[in-house]
């Protein structure tokens, strides 16, 4: 994902990060373009930051139907050039720590396995 356009968010802050302050016809939405150049619209769920300051963006694809397991998509919130730029994340030891911590945000329990 490599070009982003925030639309449709009712906070004055100029980014989210969970803030609650939209309402379900103002979501806080991102639009990125995927390495195809097809755009594709996320909703933006939280923000994760680990202790050695990373911090990872958490949004799931917005749908005309949804269902009833919503799949969630975790980007690392980098700087290049002075621009945000969100990279998808490999690494699955990371990806399972990042999702652990925006369920324990959310005041989810994680499922046992």
């Amino acid at each position: 994902m490599d070009n982003e356009e925030l639309v449709g968010c009712s906070g004055s802050c100029g980014s989210c990060g969970g803030c609650g302050s939209a309402d379900e016809e103002s979501l806080p939405v991102l639009v990125l373009t995927d390495e195809n150049g097809k755009e594709v619209t996320f909703e933006k769920l939280d923000v994760v930051v680990l202790e050695d300051g990373r911090s990872f963006l958490i949004v799931s694809e917005l749908k005309e139907d949804y269902e009833e397991e919503v799949e969630v998509v975790i980007l690392e919130i980098k700087e290049e050039d002075g621009e945000q730029v969100y990279d998808t994340l490999t690494d699955e030891d990371l990806l399972k720590d990042v999702y652990s911590r925006f369920l324990k945000q959310q005041g989810i329990e994680e499922d046992e396995e």
